[in-house]
Formats: C-alpha cells, structure tokens, sequence
C-alpha cells in the first residue's frame, strides 16, 4: 500500500502543481505582456518558452523535489491508510497528462525522423565554409527551406528555392537556420508541442504562436551579427515567399522553416526590422547568447543552493499538507 499511495499522490501533486501554475501564468501573461515585449527579440523568444514551460518545470520540481521525499522521509512503510476517491481522481488526471505528453512526443520524435530520413534520401550534400551543421539540397515537387530535426537538426533546401537564390542571399538564409540550430529552436519545439494545453486555453497557445514570431526575428538578428547582409536576407524571405504555397510537412514534424506557415504575420514585422537595420547602416544586432547562458547557469546554481539550503526546513511542512490531500 505504501508504494500505490506513494504513486497516486506524486501524481495528484503533479496535477495540481501544474494547474495551479498555468493559471498563474496565464494571469502573468497577460499582465506583463508589455513588458516581455519591449526587450530584444532573442530575450522576448527566451522569456515566452520560459513562460510556456514553467507550469511542467514547477510540477516536476513540486513533485519530486519536495513532495517524494517528504512522503518517503516520514510516511511510515508499514501506512494503513487508503486512497481515497477525490486523491484516486486526481492521480489519474496526472496519469493521463503525462500519457498524453509521452504518446504525443513519440509520435512528433517518430514522424519528424522519418521525414528527415526520406529528405535526406533525396537530396545531395552542400558544402558552406564554416558550416558544422549538415546542409542538404533536396529533390522534390515542395519549396522547402528549413532546419529540420530534434537532436541532430539538418538544414534542407529544395532545388527550385537554391536556384532562386543568389549566393549572397542562400548565405543569408542558411545563417537564419544555423541560429535556430544554436539555439535549439526545434527541440523547444517539441517541448512546446507536447505540452500544448486544450484549445479553450486559448492564452498560452497564443504564446506559442509569439514565441514562434520572436525566435524568427531572433534568428534574422543572429544571420546579421555573423555578417549575413539585411538586404540579402530580406531578398531571400521575398523569393522564398514568392515560391512557398502551402505546409510540406505535417504538423507533427518539428521544423524551423525560413518562412513559417503557421505565423505568417512574422513576416511583416521581419521585413519592418531589416529595413530598419539596412537604413541605418550603422546599427549593429546585440547577441547576447553567451550571456544568457551564463545568466542560466547562474540561476540554476542559485535555485540549487537554495533547494539545498531549506529543504529540509521545509519537508515536515510539506508532509502535512500532503497528509491533508489523502484525507
């Protein structure tokens, strides 16, 4: 009895730290909204997956963090007590959200890997100087021009769009997909797609569709700062839009495509910023990746000893509440 109780409850927590932070989130979402969108683009795109992924990270850290070894540190083996119906309803509501997550990303990891095999089939290696991220010229009937891949992203760009494109402006683009590469653009996708809510929870869809936006102007930003010209790039989304009718992979395949269908309100504001940039010639992109990794690094350290530091204090308490929840 003490293992299932252990279970049920752990899953019950989860449920309910989950809930309750996407409705804190939602709250913040709308209240800081402003804000988030007055910084840089590739802080806005950073802040919005934070925003979008918290209500899991808090869960997970609720969960295991504090309320397992709570329940397994003073929760006699040898417990009696039984699980009740409101704490049985709960646990399978955390059962199925994470069934839900793990059916969901295997069938995003299995279609998107199938996908980059048969591109991959059907198309001739590229070669770019300075490149370490594989780049392939694809046959096929679609205009395609994406990074593709979860965890070994590969840049694709089918025939038709190479000749269109003039190497300056193949250059250009083929740096826009390498800083989605960089910042592992596809697996915050994943990430963002098995946790996408229902659709009466409109909010945070509509964040997923912003964060989409703002890692695209972050990606342009990121070409130009490695040298890639705004006017090339601005010329390749152009031709790239003119050739680009509709999707031409399934929805369930993780990709960074030049030009995103789903989000094709982007493209305005991209254009509006590199012509921003090329009349002012003598504005310069901020990339501030390395200092947000160690703005990163710094806060994990800082959450750790502080977990270290008042976790013990905090247990006892957190054994109660969860004596609560089982009654």
């Amino acid at each position: 009895m003490f293992y299932i109780l252990c279970l049920v409850l752990c899953l019950a927590v989860l449920f309910l730290a989950m809930a309750g932070m996407s409705m804190l989130c939602m709250l913040g979402a709308r209240l800081l909204g402003p804000l988030v969108y007055s910084l840089a683009p590739a802080r806005i795109a950073n802040r919005l997956f934070f925003i979008r992924m918290l209500p899991l990270f808090f869960a997970c850290m609720v969960t295991f963090g504090f309320a397992l070894p709570a329940f397994v540190k003073f929760e006699p083996y040898s417990t009696g007590e039984m699980v009740s119906l409101r704490l049985l309803v709960l646990g399978a509501l955390g059962a199925f959200a994470l069934v839900a997550m793990a059916v969901r990303a295997a069938i995003i990891v299995r279609a998107t890997a199938l996908v980059q095999q048969q591109w991959r089939g059907h198309s001739e290696k590229l070669y770019f100087k300075g490149m370490n991220v594989p780049v392939y010229c694809l046959d096929g009937p679609h205009s395609v021009l994406a990074a593709l891949g979860i965890f070994k992203p590969e840049i694709f760009v089918s025939r038709n769009i190479a000749r269109a494109l003039s190497p300056e402006e193949m250059s250009a683009a083929i740096a826009h997909e390498r800083a989605h590469v960089r910042s592992f653009d596809n697996l915050k996708q994943l990430l963002m797609k098995i946790t996408r809510p229902p659709r009466w929870l409109s909010t945070f869809r509509l964040t997923e569709a912003a964060w989409i936006n703002a890692s695209e102007v972050a990606a342009d930003e990121a070409a130009l700062a490695i040298g890639a010209s705004p006017l090339d790039l601005s010329a390749a989304l152009v031709k790239v839009a003119r050739l680009t009718s509709r999707p031409s992979v399934s929805k369930m395949v993780t990709a960074s495509h030049l030009l995103p269908v789903a989000c094709g309100s982007a493209m305005e504001v991209r254009m509006s910023h590199l012509q921003e940039l090329l009349e002012d010639k003598n504005s310069t992109c901020p990339v501030d990746a390395q200092n947000g990794k160690s703005r990163m690094l710094l806060s994990l350290v800082l959450l750790a000893i502080t977990y270290a530091a008042c976790v013990n204090t905090v247990l006892p308490w957190v054994h109660e509440a969860l004596e609560a929840l089982v009654r």
